[in-house]
């Protein structure tokens, strides 16, 4: 991997098994980190960590950061401007239990998995340098869903945990496809799929997870493991990818730019433009 240290990377969700993951290999290299988190107490802990472990000129910064509320989002913007950033890691990313919605209208899932995280990546994108690059979290549970006229808007009888997190993911994934097309020859837009991680975001809070706790996570991918598809998305030459760890295929292998996609990428769009 060529590691770029004359910028930021700004990492979401980095208090998260992935999320410190790639904040310590990142530092590990001498690279300049923005780690953002919704706990700040969190964060500071992890930053003294980061701190202890950096190498050559490293630097570690941690900032609040709300995906699902959009003056959390404008604030931490607000708080880097001018920024040279090398690389946005969009690691953040919640399987809500129970169908909420968040101030903005929006349900909690959705909120933080796209339209946050896709109002995040519009803010920050005059900071990214050219030749630099955004990483989008996908998830292989994007497979099982299709684009629907209300994938963004899940009502109450809609909303299924998992589902709903897949739907978020697809059309993250869409999105990311439609921004590489955008920022071709300026910004390297990738996809990473870290599999199936023992973190803590795969936690269903269901009687099931005393029992996955002992069958199912030590058989799964470490987040260093997982770590490394944010990692080699965010390095790569090339855009318009989806990585899994070191393997990559082109986003238009498996979506298409068709007109529900279309449709997403305006309707993703209108959201914003009630926010930013």
């Amino acid at each position: 991997m060529e590691w770029q240290c004359d910028g930021y990377w700004v990492v979401t969700g980095a208090t998260g098994g992935i999320g410190q993951a790639i904040c310590h290999e990142l530092v590990a290299n001498g690279c300049k980190v923005i780690a953002t988190c919704r706990d700040l107490e969190r964060g500071g802990r992890l930053a003294a960590q980061l701190r202890r472990a950096a190498s050559g000129g490293a630097e570690v910064r941690c900032e609040l950061l709300r995906l699902d509320d959009c003056a959390s989002i404008r604030d931490f913007a607000m708080r880097i401007a001018g920024v040279r950033i090398a690389s946005l890691v969009n690691n953040a990313g919640v399987i809500c239990r129970h169908y909420g919605l968040v101030g903005n209208g929006i349900e909690q899932t959705m909120a933080v998995n796209c339209i946050g995280t896709v109002m995040l990546t519009r803010l920050l994108l005059p900071m990214v340098a050219d030749g630099g690059s955004v990483v989008f979290t996908t998830s292989v549970t994007r497979r099982f869903h299709h684009l629907s006229p209300d994938i963004l808007v899940p009502t109450a009888r809609d909303f299924s945990q998992l589902g709903t997190y897949g739907r978020s993911k697809l059309a993250l994934t869409h999105y990311a496809m439609h921004l590489a097309d955008e920022q071709a020859g300026h910004v390297r837009v990738n996809c990473a799929d870290p599999g199936v991680v023992n973190s803590g975001i795969i936690t269903m809070h269901r009687w099931f997870d005393p029992v996955a706790n002992v069958l199912f996570r030590p058989f799964i991918s470490s987040p260093q493991r997982g770590a490394q598809s944010a990692l080699c998305a965010a390095t790569s030459p090339y855009s318009g990818m989806i990585y899994h760890h070191a393997h990559y295929h082109p986003i238009d292998k498996e979506l298409r730019r068709d007109a529900a996609h279309r449709r997403l990428v305006a309707a993703i769009d209108a959201w914003l433009a009630r926010f930013l």
